[in-house]
């Protein structure tokens, strides 16, 4: 990609050009028009709708507003739908929602239902939790951990009857629950399925309104990628499938998920609930290292920015994380509450963008943080991988470049593999790639270092490299005498073909 970042809040450094992508996700504190618009130009590659909250029609007039801001910016902008999955919930346990205190060593029943009843007769040494999740009750074995409310409350499982759908549990560590506050199972919850009806029902929005990507929450094996790519294709979606890794058997099957997905997502936040907090930097590392080799886009998520929340400037630990996810090789970063309920989403953004800028800047001038990926495993099939013969084509281009060193180079292609591929081997110069394909031209905003760019036709190798010649010229990125890499994985009336050329920018006219 090479967005321009104008703003200088961590300094004074002349405007850059930002490349990797930005991902906003919508709340009420950025649904209208102007702010999405504003977002966009703020430098909001994907934006993402969180199937978590809103209704149905809420989330079709953001749809809506992001189709008129995609069209009057003429940017290139996709949507990400993310699933809810099955995030597992306390049901009310406590009167006019006020706090359950949970001190240490006490004993709770949970039991199947969505609120407590709260006119029977209870045992005064016994709290009493409700959760409306059948399959929970499978997965309480006796010596199983249950972390509440994001981890700041731990309780074992002494008692478990599963065929009456109760159990009981000990509290670890003093504090408070809430009503409908989360569940998590560590090592657990295998039992409880990836998709779940409400899942099912929002996927059937998708189909009057399609979007680039779709989030499968939970992820924990291959089969559970297979169970959506299966519903997707009886709806006829043909969206993208993102896997976001949250829990500890996802990075043991991570192999056999990444034969089946088209992106990651690193979602530290329940991964962080699900590990040892020690844990989650070295498996974000691996995560990110894995996607590079298989030749697929990454998205870095959670608390990225999260004082932003509050604050109009992040932590220096914050800038350090994003910073430091850029130099992992991530292809994305994620806003969650900054932009969803932030104080000011667009400074958000900005300053994100800023610190991408820093990091990007540092990576290609430091010999240790230089990697360029040349020994990326590209796969050969499905979308985001490539043939051998795209891929050998792929790395001639990474190594013109390296030899003679041009300042542009444009990819021509028809389903975006080539494009992908190119951003996979981090290519010291801007990629725009050209396409006739809508879906492939929105999937590509979460392609790093590319700038899709909408052909109205295929035409002739001339005409197609004049539209990348014209946009960069205008962004002052090439002048005359410059040379540009011309890869072309798609030939009109020659399926199949390939095609290389070097060429040398012209006088103006």
């Amino acid at each position: 990609m090479t967005r321009q970042s104008g703003l200088s809040i961590l300094g004074d450094e002349e405007p850059g050009l930002v490349r990797t992508k930005i991902v906003a996700t919508i709340g009420p504190a950025c649904r209208d028009y102007d702010s999405i618009r504003r977002l966009a130009m703020a430098g909001v590659d994907l934006f993402r709708l969180n199937f978590s909250h809103g209704t149905h029609a809420e989330h079709a007039e953001v749809w809506h507003r992001i189709q008129d801001v995609r069209r009057d910016s003429k940017k290139s902008i996709a949507i990400l739908m993310d699933l809810s999955g099955p995030k597992i919930r306390l049901g009310t346990i406590v009167a006019d929602d006020g706090v359950l205190e949970c001190p240490v060593d006490a004993l709770f029943e949970i039991s199947l239902g969505d609120s407590v009843d709260f006119n029977a007769q209870a045992d005064p040494k016994l709290g009493r939790l409700v959760c409306p999740v059948d399959e929970l009750f499978e997965d309480l074995e006796v010596g199983q951990r249950v972390l509440f409310a994001d981890g700041t409350l731990t309780m074992t499982v002494v008692e478990s009857w599963p065929s009456q759908r109760k159990a009981i549990l000990r509290n670890m560590i003093s504090g408070r629950l809430r009503n409908r506050q989360g569940i998590n199972l560590p090592g657990g919850g295998g039992r409880i399925k990836a998709l779940t009806d409400k899942d099912l029902k929002d996927l059937n929005w998708a189909i009057e309104h399609p979007v680039s990507f779709i989030a499968l929450s939970f992820v924990r094996q291959a089969s559970d990628v297979r169970q959506l790519r299966q519903e997707l294709d009886s709806r006829g979606i043909d969206s993208r499938i993102i896997a976001k890794i949250e829990k500890p058997a996802a990075l043991v099957n991570l192999d056999s998920i990444l034969e089946e997905v088209d992106a990651l997502m690193v979602a530290r936040g329940d991964l962080g609930v699900e590990l040892d907090v020690a844990q989650v930097p070295a498996a974000q590392k691996r995560i990110i290292a894995k996607a590079a080799r298989a030749g697929l886009p990454v998205i870095t998520a959670t608390q990225m920015l999260g004082s932003m929340e509050t604050s109009t400037i992040p932590t220096r630990a914050e800038a350090a994380d994003v910073f430091n996810a850029v130099l992992d090789g991530t292809d994305a970063v994620m806003l969650s509450g900054e932009t969803a309920v932030g104080r000011d989403p667009v400074l958000a953004v900005r300053t994100m963008s800023q610190i991408v800028l820093q990091a990007e800047t540092f990576s290609l001038t430091d010999p240790v943080s230089n990697r360029r990926f040349e020994n990326s495993n590209m796969r050969t099939t499905d979308w985001a991988r490539v043939t051998p013969i795209t891929a050998a084509m792929v790395y001639t281009v990474a190594e013109l470049v390296r030899q003679i060193q041009p300042k542009l180079v444009v990819a021509v292609t028809r389903t975006g593999r080539a494009a992908f591929a190119l951003s996979k081997v981090r290519l010291p110069v801007p990629i725009v790639a050209l396409s006739d394909n809508p879906s492939a031209i929105n999937a590509l905003a979460l392609a790093w270092g590319v700038e899709p760019l909408a052909l109205a036709h295929f035409g002739e190798p001339d005409e197609n490299l004049k539209v990348a010649l014209d946009w960069a010229m205008a962004r002052n990125l090439i002048e005359p005498g410059d040379r540009v890499v011309h890869l072309r994985g798609a030939i009109a009336n020659k399926p199949g073909h390939n095609a290389l050329y070097i060429h040398e920018v012209g006088a103006r006219t």
